[in-house]
């Protein structure tokens, strides 16, 4: 089986969701302040500017990228110790339930957040790498999941053959 494939997939996810905390998402240049976008806020990078949002602002992408960090995670080291049906089938529907946070987090940054951020100061965001990782983290997780539900219908067939 490809258990250790799928591992690896879901650890490179969960990875990807940490570099989160090192690198920013977007980068905002208006006429009076320069805004830097990350996942736990929004910061100015002049050295007397002001931010005009509140530390809470951006917790809803904290938490759905926390979220999301540990579940992938969970999943890495569930999947070791997975030998009976009903292991595989509960990691299955945990990594579907993974898949709809990282879509949330995707579209609650680029739907929303993405905008506001750069309202206040009138400017557009200039992307950054970090903005890009949910994605390949998304595609990761698909790509996990599939053979996941392939290694269910192994187990499966081989318990009916017992």
């Amino acid at each position: 089986m490809s258990q250790r494939l799928q591992s690896i997939f879901f650890f490179l996810s969960a990875l990807l969701f940490a570099l989160l905390f090192f690198l920013p998402l977007a980068d905002y240049f208006g006429e009076l302040n320069i805004l830097r976008f990350n996942v736990y806020g929004v910061e100015s990078k002049l050295p007397d500017g002001t931010v005009p949002f509140k530390t809470a602002f951006s917790l809803p992408v904290l938490i759905l990228a926390i979220t999301t960090m540990l579940l992938s995670g969970y999943l890495a080291m569930g999947l070791f110790r997975a030998v009976k049906l009903a292991q595989f089938v509960k990691l299955y529907k945990i990594a579907r339930i993974n898949i709809i946070v990282i879509v949330a987090w995707i579209a609650l940054v680029f739907g929303y957040y993405v905008r506001a951020v750069g309202r206040p100061i009138g400017a557009d965001p200039s992307y950054k790498v970090g903005i890009f990782l949910p994605l390949a983290a998304l595609l990761l997780t698909i790509a996990a999941t599939m053979g996941l539900k392939k290694d269910i219908k192994k187990v499966r067939s081989t318990d009916r053959i017992r």
